[in-house]
């Protein structure tokens, strides 16, 4: 498997004790290795389109938005929304938490048919649809659904990851079009720039660095 140098930011916590806090953030999306004080964090972000993996080298990577574009209208577009999945499988040197978001825009161009050739973009927002959905989004949930969304907008994985094995997480697993319109005064197109955030810490740090309340897995 090929691995790819991706943009990633590693803050590493010293206590003064001799006690150290191993944190990790993650940005893009593939394969790489991460090392914290002589510990590694492996993590294998798989984001694919039909199953074949997509990275900032595909042609659906937005490198101005620095994320990927999924097709929401196009049922023939090989990054169409149907085809879209997102997996992680993390290994940890040290008990662990994680947490996760997904950053969304949908974007709706209007093309007018007239002399000048009007175009109109806007942002559109999505509403809260049902469980099988992620939250304000038309991207499906995968396999995995053991997390807590709090209002950071972050999932927190309910699970403390432990050593010696390999955590794999299922994390989207299709979606759901929009619909655009065509007639003989303008035609529309709506495409989705989604890129992730992935972050893991020593389990017993979470709140101090996440400044979340210690009791949101009670």
């Amino acid at each position: 498997m090929r691995i790819y140098k991706l943009y990633i930011i590693i803050l590493l916590i010293m206590l003064v004790a001799v006690t150290s806090v191993s944190y990790a953030f993650y940005l893009k999306e593939n394969n790489y290795i991460v090392s914290l004080d002589r510990n590694d964090y492996l993590v294998d972000i798989k984001f694919t389109f039909n199953g074949i993996e997509a990275d900032t080298l595909s042609p659906y990577y937005d490198l101005d938005k620095k994320a990927f574009k999924i097709d929401l209208f196009d049922i023939q577009a090989i990054n169409y929304i149907e085809n879209v999945g997102l997996s992680v499988d993390v290994n940890v040197p040290i008990a662990s938490r994680m947490r996760f978001r997904i950053n969304e825009s949908y974007v709706l161009t209007r093309y007018y048919n007239n002399v000048d050739q009007t175009v109109l973009e806007e942002v559109i927002y999505m509403t809260e649809k049902d469980e099988t959905q992620h939250s304000f989004s038309l991207l499906k949930k995968g396999t995995f659904t053991n997390y807590i969304l709090h209002t950071d907008r972050y999932y927190y994985v309910n699970d403390i990851l432990q050593t010696n094995q390999t955590h794999v997480f299922d994390l989207i697993n299709s979606g759901i079009s929009y619909p655009v319109r065509d007639n003989i005064l303008y035609y529309e197109t709506c495409y989705l720039y989604v890129s992730f955030d992935i972050e893991l810490i020593q389990v017993n740090r979470f709140s101090q660095v996440w400044g979340v309340d210690p009791i949101i897995f009670n």
